[in-house]
C-alpha cells in the first residue's frame, strides 16, 4: 500500500525546502558577513545564479532567482519581487544568449557575470525609476552599476570553476580541463 506518488511529492517538497533554507543562508551571508567595500559589496546570490545558469538547468536556478529574489527582496525592505524580476530576467537573457556554447570556455563566466550584471542592474535602475519617480541615471551608473560590476567580476572564475568541480564530483566525472 505503499504509493510511489505520495514519496516523490514528498522529495520534491523536501528539496524544494533544502533549496529555499539554502538561499536563505546564501542571503543572510551577503547581507550579514560580506564587508562592504567603499559602500559597494559583493553580489554574491547574483553571482551564483548567473553561473549556475551556464551549468544547471533553467528550472532549477529559475526556483533560485525567484526564492532568493523575494528573501533577498524581505530582508533589504526593498518592493517585494524587485530583485526576483531582475534576477529571472538575467538568468533567461544569460540561458538564451549563451546556452548553446559549452561550458568549458573559460572565458563564458566573464562574459555571463557582464551580461548578467547589465540585465539585472537596468532592470533594478527602471522599476525603480517606475516605482520612485525621477533619478539621476549617471549617478546609478557610476555609484551603483559600474562598482558591483568590477567587484562581481574579480570572484567569476574561480567561483565557476569551484561549481563545474561540484558539479563533476556529484556525477562522478573525472574533471579535466587541457588548455
Amino acid at each position: 500500500m505503499d504509493n510511489p506518488q505520495r514519496h516523490k511529492i514528498e522529495e520534491i517538497v523536501w528539496h524544494e525546502l533544502r533549496t529555499i533554507v539554502l538561499v536563505i543562508v546564501i542571503v543572510i551571508f551577503q547581507k550579514i558577513f560580506l564587508a562592504n567595500i567603499f559602500g559597494v559589496s559583493l553580489n554574491l546570490l547574483l553571482l551564483l545564479v548567473v553561473l549556475r545558469t551556464l551549468i544547471e538547468p533553467i528550472v532549477t536556478i529559475g526556483r533560485w532567482a525567484l526564492y532568493g529574489g523575494l528573501i533577498f527582496d524581505s530582508m533589504s525592505g526593498a518592493w517585494l519581487g524587485m530583485h526576483s524580476i531582475g534576477l529571472i530576467l538575467a538568468v533567461v537573457t544569460i540561458f538564451v544568449l549563451l546556452s548553446r556554447i559549452t561550458s568549458e570556455n573559460w572565458i563564458l563566466p566573464i562574459v555571463a557575470v557582464i551580461i548578467g550584471s547589465l540585465v539585472y542592474y537596468f532592470c533594478n535602475g527602471v522599476l525603480l525609476y517606475l516605482l520612485v519617480g525621477s533619478f539621476n541615471i549617471l549617478t546609478y551608473i557610476t555609484v551603483v552599476f559600474i562598482p558591483e560590476l568590477l567587484i562581481i567580476l574579480v570572484p567569476a572564475l574561480p567561483v565557476f570553476l569551484l561549481l563545474r568541480w561540484l558539479r563533476s564530483m556529484q556525477r562522478g566525472e573525472l574533471p579535466l580541463d587541457v588548455y
